[in-house]
């Protein structure tokens, strides 16, 4: 499996939006999301994205997760 190229995000990483928005915000990483399926005796670990943290320009907290290729460390 090649490894290069690929960027992972840790809590307490700084970042932002890849995408070229006006005011977009520094965001801090909280946490790998996951989800969990059971399928009779079996159960399966898929990955949902990245749990981010904010404030927005009324210093309100916000967060959600977002897609790792949406990111981009600072």
């Amino acid at each position: 499996m090649d490894l290069e190229g690929k960027i992972y995000f840790a809590p307490g990483d700084l970042v932002t939006l890849r995408q070229d928005l006006p005011n977009k915000p520094v965001m801090l990483v909280l946490r790998k999301e996951t989800s969990i399926i059971k399928l009779c005796d079996d159960e399966k670990t898929s990955f949902k994205g990245i749990r981010c943290l904010w404030f927005n320009n009324n210093q309100s907290k916000e967060e959600a997760v977002f897609n790792t290729k949406d990111l981009i460390k600072l």
